[in-house]
């Protein structure tokens, strides 16, 4: 599993509501096989945990994807680094919500569009500037996605309740 998967993965059990050390165990489900992660690897993904939860929890938007940077891979790196996330992310949500096809509204929509970018390909022969650019567009998508999968499912606001009212005849 690569950095970029694991922070997807984490950051769709955290979007996903989860609160509670848990975490752990589907974490270790996902991937290793059930099994706990020695020290040296326990530590930093704890400290990946906490620094997802700090950042989805600041009102400054100050969350962002973990992905390879451009500058030491190329677009077409990004671009499968972007793909693994968005699954791994959507994995996560769905081990935390399982109804995520019962979901509708603005967040319904965002994870039928993750769902989507996930099995987005590329042309290597395409224009590498406009690949860039387009990138650039869908990872900023795809972390509002996650903002707004974060509120829905860990700030749910209360629904209106309906009062009966006795009828007067």
């Amino acid at each position: 599993m690569t950095p970029a998967e694991m922070h997807g993965l984490i950051s769709g059990i955290i979007c996903g509501g989860n609160r509670d050390n848990s975490w752990y165990t589907l974490i270790y489900d996902l991937t290793n096989e059930g099994n706990a992660f020695s020290q040296a690897l326990k530590q930093p993904v704890e400290q990946l945990h906490r620094t997802i939860i700090t950042t989805l929890a600041n009102d400054s938007f100050e969350f962002q994807l973990l992905l390879p940077d451009d500058e030491v891979v190329t677009v077409f790196d990004r671009a499968d680094a972007l793909a693994g996330w968005v699954n791994n992310f959507l994995l996560g949500l769905g081990v935390t919500q399982p109804n995520l096809d019962k979901v509708t509204g603005e967040t319904g929509e965002a994870i039928d569009d993750l769902r989507t970018i996930a099995q987005l390909g590329y042309d290597e022969d395409e224009d590498l500037q406009e690949l860039e650019e387009s990138l650039e567009e869908v990872i900023e998508y795809v972390r509002v996605a996650a903002l707004l999968c974060h509120e829905t499912f860990c700030h749910p606001q209360p629904q209106a309740v309906e009062i009966n009212r006795p009828t007067l005849h």
